[in-house]
């Protein structure tokens, strides 16, 4: 396996050697710079980085506790591979969590939240027009965080946030479709106009066809990246 050293990181001045390493193999993984069913040696990762194995080991554990990779028995550390079905029953979980979520914020988001959600919306569409689709995950991630709190209910999130843990993949490649990415916010913006208007079915199915849409650009990006399609 290789690994591009020269990968950009958001690495904060603070931040250990255990977290540029997990930042560095995370990008690679989410870019598909190093693919599904990839074998992760931590000694050979070590050695690319010319690092000692401890952060490598340390953070290849993050990684597998977000779902990224996964221990596989004779095997050792492989990135998370999942087939269509596998995709299909973790969107069809998160849709229900989040149209439960959806039809709970209605009640529970104040004025100053619901103006938060319209400022995450904006921000996310400037830097879609920038072109910077990282920035454009950040915001959306924010959109997302802001609902799941606005609920009240710290286990339904993390339910949504483990469910979401094994789609994290292919997240960032699918905002790199224009079309995708404009879609989906035009998605966020209607959801914010039947939430503030409280239309709790109207929202509710928002959130169904904003999901289902989104299942369909990941199972396209999937299969690309298969060469079914």
């Amino acid at each position: 396996m290789a690994i591009k050293l020269d990968a950009e990181l958001d690495i904060a001045p603070s931040s250990t050697l255990r977290a540029e390493v997990a930042n560095l193999l995370r990008k690679q993984i989410l870019d598909g710079d190093i693919p599904s069913g990839e074998r992760l040696i931590e000694t050979e990762i070590a050695d690319q980085l010319g690092v000692s194995r401890m952060p490598v080991r340390e953070a290849l554990r993050m990684l597998e506790s977000e779902g990224l990779i996964n221990q596989i028995p004779r095997k050792g550390l492989i990135v998370a591979e999942y087939t269509e079905n596998d995709i299909r029953e973790y969107y069809t979980i998160r849709e229900a969590l989040e149209v439960c979520a959806i039809k709970i914020v209605i009640d529970k988001i104040s004025k100053e939240e619901l103006e938060e959600l319209k400022m995450y919306c904006r921000k996310a569409e400037e830097a879609h027009t920038a072109g910077d689709i990282e920035m454009v995950c950040r915001w959306t991630a924010k959109f997302n965080e802001r609902i799941y709190d606005s609920c009240e209910m710290p286990r339904l999130k993390e339910q949504i946030k483990t469910t979401q843990k094994y789609l994290r993949t292919f997240r960032f490649t699918s905002f790199k479709e224009a079309s995708r990415t404009e879609q989906a916010l035009k998605e966020h913006a209607e959801i914010i106009r039947l939430v503030e208007k409280k239309d709790y079915e109207g929202a509710a199915h928002a959130t169904s066809v904003h999901l289902r849409d989104a299942m369909r650009a990941y199972l396209k990006l999937w299969k690309q990246r298969k060469g079914r399609i």
